[in-house]
């Protein structure tokens, strides 16, 4: 940036004179020539006198820094790095100033440098120049092509660096300092990291990093720069757009943050339920009498064995490497506090452990018989030393709470909470391939289990088979088919509940709101429903007596005696007396559960209650959607089932046929036959028998004469099609 006048600049940037009432400046410094007797106002002055006309007086550069840094020690790192890279041979002079911003409210450091263009050359060096030689045209090359000498460069200005008129060089200055400001991040503790690149650069990024979130926030449209003075003109109609546009991109961003949590939360859940059905899973097969009775002498078995601890030693391993949402959130916050508040924060957690453990003792305590009085007098001993320790620590809670809640409504502040949610994600992000290997590790040891459980429980219920008759694979299909129809029924049930544990987003909306209310919502619906009954009850009782009021107007009552006909007349007007009070009590409770129903609803809209409300509603769906993931999962596994189900009937109808055309005993075997149960390999048959190709050529057919000689097996070929059909031919005639 460029100014005319640059003692004026000088004085804006330091906050003196006219500007002195504005504040936020808490440092200045600068580096000037002797003349200048450190005092930058001097060096400025001199340039305003003595710069050639048209030619910048000064050069200013203005860099935000992170808000992360609170000290003037730790803007100075960033700041002296910078300078001693780019500015080391320029006079210059800088201020740092931290304020509130105008429309953002939150803390805004930054720094301006101003230095002049002319190097300090080693003329400069070893002789400084006088004020009024430093800005005058640098002495140039004689005629002859020689260089001048030392004092006529000293007698003249110092030469200016071109590089600041190279539009691509002040460009690479923001790569820069967003390297110098990453690696002081880096050295205080921060995760936090600046990116001078554009959004779609980082979008880009994110996008082929496979973080998904990330590319959300990046997909919006860049800010534009107004300015102060136009920040100062409450008219200006552009301030009004832009504050609507930080609004919107401060949804968005919650938005994007609220859906990568509850993504994030989801796969921790469902990692951690894997595991636990797993655990679950190995524990069944450990209990079993064949596991138990098993000394695992068989190389086979033993393989398997060792196969699956090494399975469960990598989930182990993976389990301990996996960083849960809450870890992460809180690696976070302890970022942005203090030493003190960091001790302080552990120390209350850790308290509050204590407390609860000795609560949980104190519980489990059984009170010894009242007849044994020694142990009697130690129990009572016991409870009163531990309720006195209870009492200390919550003497000690109650004396950290306050300042703990000034910490946790520092954080809350919106540029402390939207960077803790960064670096929460970072943290999660960054664990992904932890989470993805625990997932692979779960998979590998339910095959390990399955391995071992079909060696030990399969294998020995049924003797290995190496040839079939047809008959024998028609049953062991069907046994097939009603064991998958067995599974697809179970699936089915455990569809229907899931579904029932299943929270609709209108349904988390209204528990979100019951709770907010603090179940006054749920009480209401209670009411609603007594009121529905009330009414129903009522309904039955207004028809009676409409019945038996239009059968008194019909009775011709000169038959019968005065009294009779005052009794009737009488106890209808009692009974209508009773329904109307009961009708007028039911409209009033309906007209209070209405007006109640409505101050709940005004309450919920308030600004703050529906943010609350937001979050409270993202919260039970982040932990319902395990359950989403869960039926998933169901509905997959049952669109298989189903499949093979619709597979094997096909088999089934194929086998059959054959059946019903075979007039000799033909017998089927499968090549590979040693690796394989009997199931498998009766499936590979009908598959063989179907005519599917892979299948047709690992199985092969004899007519049952003479198995033992190997000439009488011969491969299933597409012959048989032909065979098959023409048979069919033959019986249909």
């Amino acid at each position: 940036m460029e100014k005319t006048n640059a003692q004026s600049h000088l004085e804006y940037i330091n906050r003196e004179r006219a500007y002195e009432n504005r504040g936020a400046c808490i440092f200045h410094t600068h580096r000037l020539p002797k003349w200048a007797k450190n005092d930058p106002k001097k060096f400025f002055q001199a340039a305003d006198k003595y710069e050639g006309v048209g030619h910048r007086r000064y050069v200013e550069i203005e860099f935000a820094l992170p808000n992360e840094l609170k000290t003037v020690e730790q803007y100075r790192q960033i700041i002296d790095a910078f300078i001693a890279k780019h500015l080391s041979e320029h006079y210059y002079a800088y201020a740092i100033h931290d304020k509130i911003g105008m429309l953002s409210s939150q803390r805004h450091p930054h720094v301006h440098i101003m230095f002049s263009e002319r190097l300090i050359d080693d003329v400069e060096k070893i002789k400084e120049r006088s004020a009024n030689a430093f800005f005058l045209y640098p002495a140039r090359k004689k005629k002859d092509g020689s260089e001048p000498s030392f004092e006529e460069k000293w007698k003249r200005g110092a030469p200016k660096d071109r590089k600041w008129c190279n539009h691509q060089y002040v460009t690479e200055l923001r790569a820069d300092f967003a390297q110098i400001q990453n690696a002081v991040l880096e050295q205080n503790g921060f995760s936090i990291r600046v990116d001078h690149r554009t959004l779609q650069a980082q979008k880009e990024e994110a996008e082929h990093n496979g973080d998904s979130s990330l590319a959300r926030l990046f997909s919006r449209v860049p800010e534009k720069y107004i300015g102060v003075i136009s920040c100062q003109d409450y008219e200006e109609p552009r301030l009004e757009r832009l504050k609507i546009f930080r609004g919107l991109r401060e949804r968005h961003f919650d938005l994007v943050m609220k859906l990568d949590a509850s993504t994030k939360e989801a796969e921790e859940l469902e990692v951690k339920d894997d595991a636990q059905f797993v655990s679950s899973r190995i524990k069944s097969l450990m209990e079993s009498k064949e596991y138990k009775s098993q000394k695992f002498v068989d190389p086979i078995l033993a393989d398997l064995k060792n196969k699956m601890l090494t399975a469960v030693a990598q989930v182990n391993r993976w389990k301990r490497a996996i960083i849960s949402q809450y870890d992460a959130e809180l690696q976070a916050k302890m970022e942005y506090m203090t030493k003190s508040e960091r001790k302080l924060w552990l120390k209350y957690f850790e308290t509050l452990a204590q407390k609860n453990h000795l609560e949980h003792f104190l519980k489990s305590l059984k009170k010894p018989d009242e007849t044994n009085k020694e142990a009697t007098r130690a129990f009572e001993l016991i409870v009163s030393g531990v309720k006195t320790q209870i009492a200390d620590l919550d003497t000690s809670l109650t004396s950290m709470k306050k300042p703990l809640e000034d910490i946790r409504r520092r954080l809350e502040l919106p540029d402390s909470r939207n960077n803790i949610l960064l670096v929460t994600h970072q943290i999660l992000q960054a664990n992904t391939h932890a989470r993805k290997m625990l997932k692979r590790a779960n998979i590998d040891l339910d095959k390990a289990v399955d391995d071992l459980r079909n060696a030990l429980f399969v294998k020995t219920m049924e003797e290995q088979k190496t040839s079939f008759k047809t008959r024998e694979v028609y049953d062991l299909i069907r046994r097939q088919y009603r064991a998958l129809k067995k599974e697809h029924e179970d699936l089915f049930v455990e569809k229907f509940h899931l579904q029932r544990q299943i929270i609709s987003p209108q349904r988390a909306i209204f528990m979100a709101k019951n709770i907010f209310v603090q179940g006054d919502f749920k009480r209401l619906r209670v009411e609603v429903r007594r009121h529905k009954k009330e009414e129903q009850r009522l309904a039955p009782k207004l028809l009676a007596y409409a019945k038996e009021e239009k059968e008194f107007q019909k009775r011709d009552w000169s038959v019968f005696p005065r009294s009779t006909f005052l009794q009737e007349q009488y106890y209808l007007t009692k009974q209508r007396t009773i329904l109307e009070l009961e009708r007028s009590h039911l409209d009033q409770f309906k007209l209070s559960l209405q007006k109640k129903q409505a101050e709940l609803e005004t309450l919920c809209r308030q600004p703050e209650a529906t943010k609350k409300i937001e979050e409270i509603a993202t919260g039970i769906l982040r932990k319902n959607l395990r359950f989403v993931r869960k039926l998933e999962k169901v509905e997959n596994r049952d669109k298989e089932i189903i499949e093979r189900m619709n597979h094997t009937q096909d088999q089934m109808k194929a086998l059959e046929n054959r059946i019903a055309l075979d007039k000799v005993h033909t017998r089927y075997r499968v090549t590979c036959s040693d690796t394989l149960t009997n199931t498998q390999a009766a499936s590979l048959i009908a598959d063989a028998i179907l005519f599917e190709p892979e299948a047709v050529q690992l199985v092969a057919r004899s007519d049952g004469n003479n198995l033992e000689m190997e000439k009488d097996w011969e491969m299933m070929s597409e012959f048989d099609k032909d065979e098959l059909i023409r048979k069919k031919i033959i019986r249909e005639l």
